[in-house]
């Protein structure tokens, strides 16, 4: 990297400054360069950066070798042999066992493990009584110039490496001397430099895209993560990951995706939400590029609500929660919307029977601001008259999406970004219900790095999500009603390395919420339900954090941090206190209360740990361990299985209590077949004091006061996973087995409030036995199929199990709460891909995927419901996809297959 002090210099001084201090030669006729003062806006700048800001506009060529500099005035020089030198289109290594074809194959090898490219760090002779020099730097994709998250820098020489960040920067203290350096990532080609090591120094480093080869189709490796990183319970998928998994109705669609890890659970088909580690779904928080989304389903749950053309990758923390992030006690939800090309114009879009999608992004200014437009919408009636069930048979459905991102890189040590989301559903039921639901939000995000060393992060999100609902099952009792519900966050982080070994995050966030509920009033003429206002909410929670990654040994890396909350439940608020000592209802009112405007009516105040550690057993296996606990002051209203767009949040407040959650987990990683494959074992055990429960019977519809519907309780939860991955490969995929036990205990012996007779109880989500399969296979560039297997026990369910009679009235008698199950699930799904020709100069390229969901038909049981006729009861299983549904998808982009 270049200093302030070759600003202006004639072009000579320059030549022979670079050939001084850098191991560069300069090849050129000294008549062909023309007078000129080398100049750059800023500074630190690449040698590569400072030629072509400068020999451009005179129409000069320079070529890059190892060591060398060419510049000419007419052709560019080739510095490298082009890729396919040596290889002939027939040959094929598999094939040839001759030691000649061996001999031809190593020293092709050999010559791949050679630096390509030769860099020198700092200013030799400054800070010469130092042994050590801090090599910092950042790494960008060539092409759109956006910077690469996890890619691998190791020294081989030292046997020492490092990650980048998410904004593509790293920082590593090495001994100065010389080293072969090689920079690799899952998505991008592997790069070797030969670097000289003088002094502290930064270097701006690029890597170009892979097209994977006939033997090389991968879906994701993340062994440092899986073996050095101090997170359980981790996983990331990127978006070539997701291109592999089976597309359902023509949306290869990221929930789906979510729930073919382990650990990871629906209630069932079709459904909206998940649940994680025998957690309720409400315990679960998506962002979207820092945009809080509250839900993530469209059409009730048969579509995600995310475009897969935008995602860029996913994380999903189900063990260790890092503690940036507070107020969820399951699983916190992380995706990365892609930034627009920084290079080039260029679109993508798909067309499939159900849906249509688009997106474009382009440069503003070129390296330096983007921006991306993606939309996405339905025209789904038709599909819905193949269901089955006839209230969906005969229902109308539709959703839209809209997505848009802006990058700035201000400069080195600076980039901002914008973000906009917004999702719309309107789906009418038959003649009964009319669902309206949406989602909107946005961001601005601000970066800026001190040093080498110290950063800072800065977000402002805004996120409003809203339900209309109009219920016309019966004409007497039709209803109309509205909720919103609006979340503003801010979140200040700085990032600090005082030295090598540890790692210090700290920082604040402040979430004000704001519940409104809008009056809930009779539809139409014949309607006598009688209209009603209930109370608006509003709540703010401020919470301090700081984290310490101590690196105690090269193989011991521990981190433990602490994040203080305090919630306030705010007025204007009409509270009811009841007895002590009595259950909360009607009956045990004591007194009113009146709070003002913005006046706390209750402060809850708790401190959440986190701690984590691994220990590398060896190259190749590790363990880990970790212990959370986390505060969650809002939680969902619901008495249904899956959720429902008309399911109401509701804050901790005077009476109910926030619920607190404990859990620890213990993994086992190891690579096997020399790296090839990854295992991995988990074994976690969860608490949850002051869960949400409803009791027998509940209306929380139009409750004036929710906590005489409610019920706080303790959940317990347990289970092992396991994972086998094999990422690469011709054929690649993995399977996954979890054991998972969940049950709820209400039995309060202060006021006797009980449910199940204050016995222990499966939770709704209890599914004990879970396997998944996700299997790959490449025939080649243009042939692939993909494949997933779905096993899981059915879900816990309360039956009918007896009738009485009581002064001449029926009753019925239920079993004790979820004593019973429906059937277990079972599903397998294929996809096939072709892509279209391969020729290097065409204006778009195109794949056409068919792609068979519930290829057996199997009619799985989404629930079992009992109606009494004529003094039997009689039981019915309700399927969603009770047949296999095809789906054909043409996908496009500009440019050609490699792009």
């Amino acid at each position: 990297m270049l200093n302030e002090t070759y600003d202006k210099l004639n072009w000579k001084s320059f030549a022979d400054k670079v050939e001084n201090e850098f191991s560069i030669r300069f090849y050129y006729i000294t008549d062909s360069i023309p007078a000129l003062n080398m100049h750059s806006t800023q500074y630190p700048v690449s040698l590569i950066d400072m030629l072509r800001i400068n020999l451009t506009p005179h129409k000069i060529k320079f070529s890059v070798g190892e060591n060398a500099v060419f510049i000419t005035n007419s052709q560019k020089l080739s510095t490298s042999l082009p890729d396919d030198f040596f290889i002939e289109e027939s040959f094929t290594a598999q094939r040839i066992d001759s030691s000649e074809s061996r001999k031809e194959r190593d020293f092709l090898a050999t010559t791949k493990e050679l630096p390509a490219l030769s860099i020198v760090i700092g200013i030799k002779g400054k800070n010469a009584e130092k042994k050590t020099a801090l090599f910092s730097g950042r790494i960008t994709d060539i092409k759109e110039h956006k910077p690469i998250e996890s890619a691998t820098l190791y020294f081989i020489e030292l046997s020492k490496g490092t990650l980048t960040n998410e904004k593509g920067s790293f920082s590593i203290s090495i001994p100065k001397g010389k080293y072969t350096m090689v920079i690799s990532n899952i998505e991008y080609k592997e790069s070797r430099y030969e670097v000289r090591v003088l002094s502290d120094g930064f270097a701006e480093l690029e890597m170009e895209s892979e097209v994977y080869s006939l033997d090389e189709v991968v879906i994701r490796s993340d062994k440092e993560d899986m073996l050095k990183g101090t997170n359980t319970g981790f996983e990331k998928i990127t978006a070539k990951s997701l291109k592999q998994i089976p597309a359902v109705m023509g949306e290869r669609d990221l929930i789906k995706v979510a729930l073919l890890l382990p650990g990871v659970q629906s209630v069932g088909e079709g459904s909206s939400g998940f649940n994680v580690r025998g957690a309720p779904s409400d315990q679960n928080m998506f962002y979207i590029n820092k945009v809080p989304v509250y839900n993530t389903s469209h059409l009730l749950g048969f579509f995600s609500a995310f475009n897969p053309d935008v995602v860029d990758d996913f994380t999903l923390y189900k063990g260790s929660i890092p503690t940036i992030y507070g107020g969820r006690l399951s699983a916190i939800f992380n995706i990365n919307a892609k930034q627009g090309n920084m290079e080039s114009f260029s679109a993508r879009g798909g067309i499939s029977p159900i849906t249509a999608r688009l997106m474009l992004e382009t440069p503003i200014i070129k390296k330096k601001l983007s921006i991306l437009l993606a939309a996405r919408s339905t025209y789904s009636d038709w599909a819905l008259k193949m269901v089955q069930n006839p209230e969906i048979k005969n229902s109308k459905a539709s959703f839209i999406d809209f997505v848009t991102n802006i990058s700035y890189n201000i400069n080195d040590n600076n980039q901002l970004n914008v973000f906009g989301y917004y999702s719309m559903d309107d789906i009418k039921i038959v003649d009964k219900t009319t669902f309206e639901y949406a989602n909107k939000g946005a961001s601005l995000s601000y970066f800026h790095a001190f040093n080498n060393k110290n950063n800072l992060n800065l977000s402002l999100a805004f996120s409003d999500y809203a339900f209309k609902e109009i219920n016309t099952e019966n004409t007497i009792n039709a209803y109309s009603q509205s909720y919103s519900l609006q979340h503003d966050e801010i979140n200040l982080n700085f990032t600090f390395r005082p030295t090598e070994k540890h790692t210090i995050t700290t920082g604040l966030n402040s979430i004000l919420y704001g519940l409104k509920n809008n009056p809930f009033l009779p539809y139409g003429d014949s309607s006598l339900v009688y209209p009603k206002q209930l109370e608006n909410e509003q709540g703010i929670e401020n919470d301090l954090f700081v984290n310490d990654e101590w690196k105690v040994l090269p193989t011991l890396t521990l981190a433990a941090g602490l994040r203080y909350n305090i919630f306030s439940n705010l007025g204007p608020k009409t509270v009811v206190t009841y007895k002590s000592g009595f259950p909360i209802s009607v009956a045990s009112v004591f007194d009113t209360l009146y709070f003002g405007s913005n006046k706390p009516t209750k402060t809850y105040k708790g401190l959440d740990y986190r701690f984590s550690g691994t220990y590398q057993i060896n190259p190749e296996m590790s363990v880990k361990l970790s212990y959370n606990r986390v505060h969650q002051h809002i939680f969902m209203l619901s008495n249904t299985i899956a959720l429902s767009p008309t399911d109401k949040w509701k804050l901790a407040d005077y009476n109910i209590k926030p619920m607190v959650g404990d859990q620890v987990s213990l993994g086992y990683y190891v690579l096997l077949n020399r790296g090839k494959t990854e295992a991995s074992s988990e074994i976690y055990f969860k608490n949850v004091d002051n869960l949400v429960e409803f009791k027998d019977g509940a209306n929380l519809l139009v409750s004036d006061y929710p906590e005489q519907e409610l019920v706080q309780g303790n959940l317990k939860a347990y289970g092992i996973e396991l994972m086998l991955k094999k990422p690469q490969g011709k054929l690649n995929g993995w399977i996954n087995y979890t054991y998972a036990r969940s049950t709820i205990l209400v039995d309060n012996q202060l006021t006797g409030e009980k449910v199940n007779f204050g016995l222990r109880y499966p939770a709704n989500y209890d599914k004990p036995h879970s396997v998944n399969l996700v299997a790959n296979i490449k025939l080649n560039k243009r042939i692939s199929f993909s494949g997933n297997i779905v096993y899981s026990t059915g879900r816990p369910i309360t039956y009918p199990t007896a009738i009485y009679y009581q002064n001449g009235q029926q009753f019925l008698h239920y079993s004790k709460r979820n004593e019973y199950r429906i059937p277990d699930y079972f599903r397998t799904d294929l996809s096939f891909v072709l892509e279209g020709n391969l020729r290097k100069n065409k204006l778009l390229h195109g794949s056409w995927i068919l792609s068979v969901y519930n290829v057996t038909g199997r009619k799985n049981a989404y629930s079992v419901y009992f109606e009494s006729k004529e003094g039997v009861i009689k039981s019915y299983r309700l399927s969603i996809f009770g047949a296999p549904i095809f789906s054909l998808t043409y996908d496009f982009k500009l440019g050609n297959y490699a792009k």
